[in-house]
C-alpha cells in the first residue's frame, strides 16, 4: 500500500511534466512569498520544515513543522543599483534632467539595467503544524529593466495570495524512527500589474511628472491563478530528511488585459483575455542535522541542506532552460543560545549569508544574496539585500 502511494505520486508528477511540456502558453511567474531566512540559506529547500516558509517549500512538511502562527510581517528586499537610481531620480526632480541623463555615468547605469524592490506585508497571517498549513499574504513589487536598446521598462505589481493544505504521515518502522509524509497545498493568487516602457528621450518627462496619475494611464493586466502543490518527505531518526516536491503541479491562470488602469477601475471596457499555466517546478532536496554532543548546550539546530530545483525545465520550457549549475542550492544554519541564527548558502552559483535574531514574539532576519539574470552562471549577477520583521507565536 505504501509503495503504491509513492508510485502514484511519482506517476502524477511525471504526467504533469509531460502536460506542461506541451502546454501552449506558459506564464513565467510563481506564487511565492519571499523569506529572508530562505534567501540566506540558498533559496527554497524541499526538506526544510522549521518555519512558515514550509508553506511554499513542501506541503508534506506540515506534519513535522510547528506549531507556528504568523500574525503580521514586513519584509523589504532591494536588488540591483537601487540607491544609484534613487540618486538619478532625486537629481532629475531638482532640475537639469536632460543633462543628467546624457552623462556617461548615468548612461552606463541605464545600459543593461535590472533592479527591483519587493515589500511583503503587513498582511501575513498564517499557521503551520499538526498536518495543517494555511496563509494569507500581500506582496508589492517594482522592477526596472533595460528591455531593449535605449529603452527602460518598468513593472509595478500588487498581489494577494491565499493558500491552505494538509499532510498525513505513514510510519515506516514500528519504532517510528523512519516516516514518510505526503502533503497537498491548494493556493490562489490575484495580481494586478502595470507596465511602463519609455525611451531614454521620454525618461526626463517621466521623472518630472512622476506620480500616481502616471500609472493610471498605462496598460494594465489582472492575473488570477489557482493551483496545487504536491510533496513527499522521508525522515530518518530526526537526522536525515529527503524531500520531493512538485510546485505548481497544475496552476492555470487567466490573464485579463486592459488598455489603462483607469479602464479597469471604472469598468469602461471589455478586456482581452488569455489562458496560461504556471510552469511546474519539480525539486529534490536533502537535509542533514548532525549530532554535536556537548556543544549542543551552546549551539543548536545545526543543519545542512542541498537541493536540485526545477528538474524538468529543459522539457517544460526548453527556450528558457538554464545551466544545471543554476539549479543547485546549498545552505547551512546554526543557532547560538537559541537566539542568534547564523546562515550561509549558495544559490544560482552565487554566495548568500544572513542572520536571524529570535526575540520570542518577533524575529528579525537579514540576508545578502545573489541572483543570476541569464541562463549561464556569472554572466549577469544581481546582488540583493533583504530585511524582515516577523511577528509570530
Amino acid at each position: 500500500m505504501r509503495k503504491n502511494r509513492i508510485i502514484i505520486l511519482c506517476a502524477v508528477l511525471s504526467m504533469t511534466a509531460a502536460f506542461h511540456a506541451f502546454a501552449r502558453d506558459v506564464l513565467d511567474d510563481e506564487i511565492y512569498v519571499p523569506s529572508a531566512r530562505s534567501y540566506a540559506i540558498g533559496g527554497k529547500h524541499a526538506a526544510v520544515t522549521t518555519d512558515l516558509s514550509t508553506l511554499f517549500n513542501n506541503p508534506a512538511g506540515f506534519q513535522k513543522a510547528g506549531p507556528e502562527m504568523s500574525l503580521a510581517e514586513v519584509t523589504f528586499r532591494i536588488g540591483g543599483p537601487i540607491f544609484d537610481i534613487a540618486g538619478v531620480v532625486a537629481s532629475g526632480i531638482g532640475g537639469g534632467t536632460g543633462d543628467l541623463l546624457t552623462s556617461p555615468d548615468v548612461q552606463d547605469l541605464l545600459q543593461g539595467l535590472y533592479a527591483s524592490i519587493d515589500i511583503l506585508g503587513p498582511v501575513a497571517f498564517g499557521y503551520i503544524g499538526g498536518g495543517l498549513g494555511f496563509g494569507f499574504f500581500n506582496n508589492s513589487e517594482i522592477e526596472l529593466v533595460n528591455s531593449s536598446p535605449l529603452t527602460i521598462g518598468s513593472t509595478v505589481s500588487e498581489e494577494l495570495i491565499l493558500c491552505g493544505g494538509y499532510s498525513f504521515r505513514i510510519p515506516l518502522s514500528a519504532a517510528g524512527r523512519s516516516t514518510l509524509d505526503l502533503g497537498l497545498l491548494m493556493k490562489g493568487s490575484l495580481k494586478g500589474k502595470v507596465t511602463l516602457e519609455k525611451s531614454f528621450l521620454e525618461f526626463p518627462t517621466l521623472i518630472s511628472n512622476l506620480g500616481t496619475d502616471t500609472l493610471l494611464v498605462e496598460p494594465f493586466q489582472f492575473i488570477s491563478a489557482i493551483g496545487i502543490d504536491l510533496g513527499a518527505l522521508y525522515s530518518f531518526n530526526d537526522r536525515l530528511s529527503v524531500g520531493l516536491v512538485g510546485r505548481d503541479v497544475f496552476t492555470p491562470a487567466l490573464i485579463s488585459t486592459y488598455s489603462t488602469v483607469n479602464a479597469f477601475l471604472e469598468n469602461t471596457e471589455t478586456p482581452s483575455k488569455s489562458n496560461a499555466v504556471l510552469p511546474l517546478d519539480l525539486s529534490l532536496g536533502v537535509l542533514y542535522s548532525p549530532r554535536i554532543g556537548k556543544l549542543e548546550r551552546i549551539f543548536t539546530n545545526l543543519n545542512f541542506m542541498l537541493d536540485y530545483s526545477d528538474i524538468f525545465d529543459f522539457l517544460i520550457q526548453p527556450e528558457n532552460a538554464t545551466n544545471p549549475l543554476l539549479h543547485i542550492g546549498f545552505g547551512s544554519e546554526l543557532t547560538l543560545l537559541e537566539i542568534l541564527s547564523v546562515r550561509v548558502g549558495l544559490n544560482e552559483g552565487l554566495f548568500s549569508a544572513g542572520l536571524g535574531l529570535d526575540l520570542t514574539f518577533f524575529t528579525l532576519n537579514a540576508a545578502m544574496f545573489g541572483s543570476e539574470n541569464t541562463s549561464e552562471p556569472g554572466l549577469k549577477p544581481v546582488y540583493n539585500v533583504i530585511l524582515g520583521l516577523e511577528f509570530r507565536i
